[in-house]
């Protein structure tokens, strides 16, 4: 029995020691995707760990800083079939038949670019474009207004904007912000975050079993789709949380 449950323990270190593995192996290809950005017109900062305004944390894959705006890129590193809504709280994974959620990450990263608007917010009227990247491991099949293309699209998409929006004396002042509010990575810092992640599931799952909406405090009611029932708040459309 208790070799049975070391056993268990094992797998269950080993498997979330490979899905963290496959995250850093994902944002390293696509820190050296941004690396070859002309550096005369974009600045490229990896792995942005923020403290947010509630004191919080928040992690940024990519933020690529530019006269044309802040990119602001999440990356993911799945396989299989991956498909969704731009308002659905989850996605969904589907390998040989066999399905498995995933946070959506498009609301992942509008709290990121959340985050950004107020920590940059003494620099007026920023556009931040977000991104969502996946590996050509995954067929998306997404419907969404953001753009959520593959890794090797990155920089064709980065290219497409080019109307200055920022003032170049802005842009130093913008980078260096953001350096100086990086969390130096350690393995303390690395915890509170996990921390803080686990501490908003654990607020999200409550909100949600009390039939409340985690983003607004509405009501969730039961309505029905061409892809079937889900609960959606009752705040719609200034709210668009929905979940099964």
């Amino acid at each position: 029995m208790i070799s049975a449950i070391i056993l268990a323990v094992i797998v269950l270190i080993i498997s979330i020691w490979l899905r963290r593995s496959k995250g850093r192996i994902g944002e390293h290809r696509v820190a050296h995707i941004l690396g070859r950005l002309p550096k005369d017109r974009y600045q490229v900062i990896n792995d942005l760990l923020l403290r947010t305004s509630s004191g919080s944390t928040t992690q940024i894959d990519h933020v690529v800083i530019s006269q044309y705006g802040i990119f602001v890129i999440e990356t993911k590193f799945y396989k299989g079939w991956i498909y969704g809504g731009e308002n659905s709280e989850f996605w969904t994974q589907n390998i040989y038949g066999n399905k498995y959620t995933l946070r959506n990450p498009i609301l992942q990263n509008a709290g990121h670019v959340r985050v950004l608007r107020q920590m940059l917010k003494d620099y007026g009227d920023i556009p931040f474009i977000p991104i969502v990247a996946f590996s050509r491991q995954a067929t998306l099949g997404v419907s969404s207004g953001t753009p959520v293309i593959y890794w090797n699209q990155i920089r064709k998409v980065i290219g497409q904007f080019k109307e200055k929006r920022i003032a170049p004396d802005a842009l130093t002042g913008i980078y260096n912000k953001l350096i100086e509010s990086n969390i130096p990575d350690s393995k303390e810092s690395r915890r509170e975050h996990i921390r803080n992640v686990r501490s908003y599931e654990d607020r999200r799952n409550i909100a949600v079993a009390s039939g409340k909406c985690p983003r607004c405090g509405g009501n969730l009611v039961l309505r029905h789709g061409k892809y079937g029932s889900f609960y959606g708040c009752s705040n719609y459309p200034r709210c668009k949380f929905t979940t099964h």
